[in-house]
């Protein structure tokens, strides 16, 4: 069984999740239903469960400021939120689970199961939560650059020094400008949306580019693009076309 806490000011909106979670996720105990910040520290440091169901938006303080009340959780989190698109940018940067409100009980169902694989894998949450605070104070757009994490931490890297990334499997590798080469535990689906912003373009499904290190086009071997490091990435035949014209401009 997980024990668990929810957290949400809106009573509604707790008791629909507490209900959700006894009718698809029986495995889900709700120790404690709290409707603002203070309750749920309380009640996390009482009940000491192994997941928060958290929501980030509430009155007085937020889901983030109860989270900073813990220097080194002992709990993982999983968000609700009715967020924007560029804000559920920053949990995906971040590896961090979240569910969109009104929650779909699929996706309830979904974020229990990924919880229940990783629930003997917690090194990484605290680093995890770091990069999630700071892309909520800071998102990406306004710092100029992006946080990378790798095995060894954290790199917060310039977009305009990336060459190009390349998927591999669930890991994404990024080329900089420099010859370096660095591997990334996020998918390039997930790194194509943190570096759509700034220009990135995806020319192939295993290729993203960074269309201001771009040497040339050619035509020849299927056509593919040459970076500024030398690089030949393929680009799609059935892309081809819309993003020579985006190259040109």
């Amino acid at each position: 069984m997980i024990n668990a806490v929810l957290v949400d000011d809106e009573k509604n909106a707790l008791e629909m999740l507490e209900w959700q979670l006894q009718t698809y996720c029986p495995q889900v105990t709700p120790l404690a239903l709290c409707t603002s910040a203070d309750d749920g520290i309380a009640a996390i440091r009482n009940y000491k469960p192994q997941l928060v169901f958290l929501d980030i938006e509430m009155p007085h303080k937020n889901g983030f400021e109860l989270l900073q009340a813990f220097a080194d959780p002992s709990f993982d989190v999983i968000f609700t939120t009715a967020y924007d698109q560029f804000a559920l940018k920053a949990f995906k940067v971040a590896a961090l689970d979240y569910l969109l409100k009104p929650v779909d009980a699929d996706d309830l169902k979904t974020s229990v199961e990924r919880f229940e694989k990783k629930i003997h894998l917690r090194s990484g949450f605290k680093e995890q939560l770091d990069i999630l605070l700071l892309q909520y104070k800071q998102p990406a757009g306004q710092t100029g650059k992006i946080p990378l994490t790798t095995q060894e931490g954290i790199l917060f890297a310039d977009p305009q020094l990336i060459v190009y990334c390349e998927a591999a499997s669930n890991y994404t590798y990024f080329y900089f400008t420099d010859k370096t080469k660095l591997v990334v535990s996020k998918t390039l689906k997930d790194m194509e949306e943190v570096l759509a912003p700034f220009g990135f373009l995806r020319v192939h499904h295993s290729f993203l580019i960074n269309p201001k290190q771009v040497k040339r086009y050619v035509k020849s071997d299927g056509g593919y693009i040459e970076m500024g490091n030398a690089a030949q990435v393929p680009i799609s035949r059935k892309r081809r076309e819309a993003i020579i014209e985006l190259l040109m401009k």
